[in-house]
C-alpha cells in the first residue's frame, strides 16, 4: 500500500469529490512469487466500471522483434541489458475521473475518507492506454523514434568514440 500511495490525493474527512468524479471500487490482490516473496496489489474493480471512449489498446513488442534485436546483438558484439519499471503503472497520469471511499487497508486514519485517483491503477479499463501513452511521450523527449515495423521498438542514433554511428534500441513490454 505504501507503493500505490502516490496514485491517491486524500481528501479531508467529510470532503466529497468534486462534480464529474465517479465513485470505484477496487480489493487487494495476494501473490507468491516464484522466489517466495509475497506481494500484495490494490486494483481497481475495473470489470464494475463503464467501458471507456475510444480505444484502451496497448501493444506489447513482438516475439519476431525480440529475436531480431538478439541477433543482431550478438553478431556486432553488442551488450544487451533489461530493466524494470517498478509498479509502471503508477507512474502515469490518470484519463479517467475516479475516485474511492478508503477501507481499513488504507490506514485507520484514512477510513472513510474519499480519495481522488489520479494515476493509472491496476485494474482500470484505460489503465494499459494512459501508462503506453505517458512512456510514448518520455520516449519522444528522449529523442527515440518508434519503429514504423514495430511501434514497441524504439531506436535512437548514437555515436561512440570507439565505432561509427549505431541505433540505441529499446524494447517495451507490458506485463
Amino acid at each position: 500500500m505504501h507503493n500505490i500511495g502516490i496514485a491517491f490525493q486524500m481528501l479531508s474527512e467529510g470532503q466529497l469529490a468534486p462534480t464529474g468524479w465517479k465513485k470505484v471500487t477496487g480489493h487487494l490482490v495476494w501473490d507468491l512469487k516464484m522466489d517466495f516473496t509475497r506481494k500484495a496489489r490494490w486494483v481497481l474493480d475495473g470489470h464494475k466500471t463503464a467501458n471507456p471512449i475510444g480505444s484502451t489498446f496497448a501493444g506489447v513488442v513482438s516475439r519476431e522483434s525480440v529475436r531480431i534485436a538478439f541477433t543482431y546483438a550478438a553478431l556486432n558484439e553488442v551488450d544487451v541489458c533489461a530493466a524494470d519499471i517498478r509498479n509502471a503503472y503508477l507512474q502515469a497520469p490518470s484519463s479517467q475521473k475516479d475516485y474511492i471511499i478508503c477501507g481499513p487497508e488504507f490506514g485507520l486514519e484514512n477510513v472513510g475518507k474519499a480519495a481522488l485517483i489520479h494515476r493509472a491503477v491496476y485494474g482500470g479499463k484505460a489503465a494499459g492506454r494512459d501508462f503506453r501513452n505517458h512512456l510514448r511521450a518520455c520516449m519522444h523527449h528522449l529523442q527515440f523514434e518508434s519503429c514504423p515495423a514495430d511501434p514497441d521498438v524504439w531506436k535512437k542514433a548514437t555515436a561512440l568514440s570507439t565505432m561509427s554511428t549505431f541505433y540505441c534500441t529499446l524494447m517495451m513490454h507490458l506485463l
